[in-house]
């Protein structure tokens, strides 16, 4: 069984959640270690597979035998977005550590300006579809609809000062992360604002910089009701809190 613990310090760390990704990992490995090369990147890619029946697992592996910084930790059950970041990032060490999703809606391409941009000084870069240049491709009204609400809720109600809160494309210096990552709670897809919620309570400075999100081509999405009503009971909670504090 390979092992999942760092073996040397790098300067890029991506993990990667994935659950039934067969079809889309092997690709994204493949061109996230192009861009490694072009841009003289020392970087690492974990996965983080929450036991996929499609034998995401097993794909990656292969990956493992071609590339010796490609990584697997397998969980024994699917148990949340939130559950499979931290495990990742307990596992990781590189100066900069990333997240991103497996279906190529984040583009490989972006990642040597989203890890630049959080070099700089940056403690947390977020790829945002909601700044200036922006955007998303292939969703319907409906689906655009859910996240501008939701953003907006955030905005609203916890004004942490980032448009694109719900994002899942963001880089983190790791002394950011280590300092943020044991008071987070949520487990779902809540997890990436309170992700931000931490992070302003922390004083820590959050950059958004344009990123063009593009609907998976293959597989199925895993945002459903239930996150969605975990998100805004997460949301409601996080209000109450603040305004005790004030």
């Amino acid at each position: 069984m390979p092992k999942t613990r760092r073996e040397k310090e790098r300067e890029l760390s991506i993990v990667i959640p994935t659950y039934n990704e067969s079809e889309n990992i092997g690709p994204l490995i493949s061109q996230i270690e192009k861009v490694f090369r072009n841009y003289g990147i020392d970087g690492e890619i974990l996965v983080v597979d929450d036991n996929s029946p499609d034998g995401t697992a097993d794909v990656v592996r292969k990956y493992m035998e071609k590339f010796d910084n490609v990584r697997l930790l397998e969980r024994k059950v699917k148990s949340g977005l939130g559950y499979a970041y931290k495990a990742g990032f307990k596992e990781v060490g590189g100066r900069v550590i990333m997240e991103m999703d497996a279906d190529f809606s984040h583009a490989p391409q972006d990642v040597p300006y989203i890890f630049r941009e959080c070099l700089s000084g940056f403690d947390i870069v977020v790829g945002s579809r909601y700044i200036r240049d922006g955007r998303i491709i292939g969703w319907d009204f409906a689906r655009r609809m859910v996240s501008f609400v939701a953003n907006m809720l955030v905005n609203i109600l916890l004004r942490l000062g980032v448009k694109d809160n719900t994002s899942g494309f963001r880089a983190y210096r790791r002394e950011a992360l280590e300092a943020i990552l044991p008071h987070v709670r949520c487990d779902s897809y809540d997890f990436q604002v309170e992700m931000l919620q931490r992070a302003k309570e922390h004083n820590l400075t959050i950059k958004e910089i344009p990123i063009v999100f593009r609907e998976r081509a293959y597989g199925k999405s895993k945002l459903g009701r239930r996150e969605f009503s975990s998100f805004i009971k997460m949301l409601l909670k996080e209000t109450l809190l603040k305004n005790s504090k004030s």
